[in-house]
């Protein structure tokens, strides 16, 4: 049934998408095709990183569930066509060739950076569209950069180096560094910037040298930690930055205690995994900043933000939703600004909307950067410590908002990422 203007004030205002909602909410009662806009979702549903592709995954549903209630897009319902990569690269590389060779040119997902980098190749031959919520790897808008790619998440640059800034700022007795890292292509571009950020900070806020040695590297779904934690309490490091995730962050972590890691360490900066390591250890969970795509307690001024929340936890009942749920959320609502700009789905009219619009998401007004479709949004940690005050086990005793305009790279698509030398 067509709504009129009143009902789609009416429904966008109770699904918490006025703002958003308000650029493209005389696009909803246009008569036009009645078919649904397909999104293909491919995301790690499966294997050691279900715990960070699942959220995502609701995020996206929610989103969907959103705007189809408000009336769909020019008309049209949105409808996900979900495929499991189980963190491979060759399985998300078929899965994006089946969705194209099904007529899904919309395609979003990608919790690993590897995933990301299999699919983005694929793109321009099969005429579609990637926007990556998670994949943070540099080379995505650096030296492998395709048109048809759009990153919707911050990147290793923006987060590693904000939390670099912060540990400077608040910490700036701790100035042995270390870190444990997947020894592929994430955990080589987060501790690059990382240290870049450390060894420029130091200097410049703490006023202190930095001594920094190289991290442990680990591999990517090690079922053992041990031999890495015992190089790491060996280590004369004081400060650790973990980028480890998803599953194996949890053996990690809980591999680690009995190894008097934590008693070792005076600061651990967990780049990623949100609530992830927080919900398994509980009580046990040391005192730990960690880095992370959203966070609903940052960003109580914004609508979008609480709507989702509150949508999540009515799915969930879980108060600490992972920003994994926002990311996904955030690539939907990308794709409804661009279909709507776009006056419909044709792959080089929704990529030159994409290089264009503005969209909200949970952490605000959201737009891609023209040169190299790196998402300029803010970048979000908070500081986490077990405790038996709470139903959780744990609490959040801090969270920081960081404007992604203050700590973003230069644009430079088809070079690969410069650090400076320090």
């Amino acid at each position: 049934m067509a709504m009129n203007r009143r009902q789609v004030v009416k429904a966008l205002t109770a699904t918490g998408l006025g703002v958003a909602g308000q650029t493209w909410m005389s696009s909803l009662v246009r008569a036009g095709s009645t078919s649904p806009i397909r999104i293909g979702l491919i995301s790690s549903l499966s294997g050691a990183q279900a715990p960070l592709g699942q959220p995502m995954l609701l995020g996206a549903q929610i989103a969907v569930d959103q705007v189809n209630k408000a009336g769909g897009v020019n008309g049209r319902m949105l409808e996900l066509v979900i495929r499991d990569d189980k963190a491979k690269p060759s399985d998300a590389a078929v899965a994006a060739r089946e969705l194209a060779g099904d007529g899904v040119n919309l395609m979003m997902g990608a919790v690993s950076s590897s995933v990301a980098l299999a699919i983005t190749p694929l793109l321009e031959q099969s005429g579609g569209i990637f926007i990556s919520c998670a994949a943070q790897s540099d080379k995505l808008t650096k030296e492998n950069f395709v048109r048809n790619y759009f990153r919707v998440t911050d990147n290793p640059y923006m987060r590693q180096r904000a939390l670099a800034k912060m540990a400077a700022q608040r910490y700036p007795a701790v100035i042995a560094w270390s870190g444990i890292i997947p020894d592929h292509e994430y955990g080589r571009s987060s501790w690059g910037c990382f240290e870049n950020g450390i060894r420029e900070y130091y200097p410049s806020i703490a006023r202190q040298k930095p001594v920094v040695t190289s991290p442990v590297r680990t591999q990517y779904g090690a079922p053992d930690y041990r031999t890495g934690i015992t190089a790491a309490v060996a280590n004369p490091a004081q400060g650790f930055l973990i980028s480890v995730y998803g599953g194996d962050a949890v053996t990690l972590y809980k591999q680690a205690e009995p190894y008097g890691f934590f008693r070792k360490a005076k600061l651990i900066i967990d780049s990623a995994n949100e609530f992830v390591v927080a919900k398994t250890m509980k009580q046990a969970l040391p005192d730990m900043w960690v880095g992370c795509h959203w966070y609903a307690g940052a960003f109580e001024d914004v609508a979008t933000s609480r709507a989702l929340q509150a949508e999540a936890f009515r799915r969930t009942n879980d108060r600490f939703t992972l920003g994994y749920v926002a990311e996904g959320h955030a690539g939907v609502m990308a794709y409804v600004a661009a279909v709507q700009a776009a006056g419909g789905t044709e792959t080089q009219a929704v990529v030159r909307a994409l290089e264009s619009v503005t969209f909200e998401s949970a952490t605000g007004a959201r737009r891609f950067r023209k040169e190299d479709h790196q998402a300029i949004k803010p970048v979000v940690m908070y500081r986490l410590r077990g405790s038996a005050r709470t139903t959780e086990g744990f609490e959040v005793v801090d969270a920081i908002r960081i404007p992604g305009s203050d700590v973003i790279d230069p644009p430079t698509p088809g070079k690969p990422l410069v650090l400076a030398t320090l």
